[in-house]
């Protein structure tokens, strides 16, 4: 939460006529895993060189997740990791599990500290958020909103977004495709925003990375979808 509030300064400040940001942390705490560079073999097939040790623990803030890896085990101990394989860059896409903890820890965040509006989610938040909006008439009176923001979002393949055209309101944006975002590609945002109904969504491509944009004339277009609910 402290992360995204920082990277969303902007974002906030630009708003702040229309809107109230309130910041949570997903419910998985991750342990810290680190990647090994792969050993050089020398002609006698020894390793010629030492393996890496784990990245200094100073300065390193906690992180958390909405999903997780089938294979995790609930540990978030201080210490580093080295990673079991190679660093996947579509291992999102696997990251499934842990939804229904996800799910109650957000009926406790709006219960507290609600009512909302809306939901915004960046990345995996934007995957979380559309699960939460393809289940809205399901969760009504534990989870009330009007609209969501998902930003660089991706669709899970998961049983609960089987549910035809979501109706909810929304809005995407995501880098188009030259957009820079080496994170999540266009065509899964695209993906994930065929599956709103066109009536009631609106889409903002950008040129920027793997961010929300701030600059006109996105800025405007994101005033303009939330203009809608005042």
């Amino acid at each position: 939460a402290s992360s995204f509030k920082g990277r969303t300064a902007s974002l906030a400040k630009k708003l702040k006529k229309m809107t109230e940001f309130v910041f949570i942390d997903a419910p998985h705490e991750l342990p810290f895993i680190y990647q090994t560079p792969m050993p050089e073999l020398n002609v006698n097939c020894a390793s010629s060189s030492p393996p890496s040790p784990p990245p200094p623990l100073d300065n390193c803030k906690k992180k958390f997740a909405w999903f997780v890896a089938p294979n995790f085990d609930g540990s978030s101990a201080a210490d580093w990791k080295v990673a079991d394989g190679p660093f996947d860059p579509l291992q999102y896409q696997q990251q499934t599990n842990g939804y229904d903890i996800s799910v109650s820890h957000l009926k406790n965040v709006f219960s507290q500290e609600g009512p909302f509006d809306g939901i915004l989610g960046f990345s995996q938040g934007a995957a979380m958020t559309a699960l939460i909006s393809a289940q809205q008439e399901k969760l009504k009176g534990e989870m009330d909103f009007k609209f969501v923001v998902l930003c660089s979002g991706f669709a899970l393949r998961m049983k609960e977004m089987e549910c035809g055209p979501i109706k909810c309101p929304s809005l995407h944006i995501f880098g188009n495709e030259h957009g820079k975002d080496r994170q999540i590609a266009n065509q899964a945002s695209k993906e994930l925003a065929s599956l709103y109904d066109s009536d009631c969504s609106a889409i903002v491509e950008h040129d920027c990375g793997h961010i929300i944009p701030t600059r006109s004339p996105y800025i405007d277009e994101i005033k303009d979808f939330l203009g809608r609910f005042l």
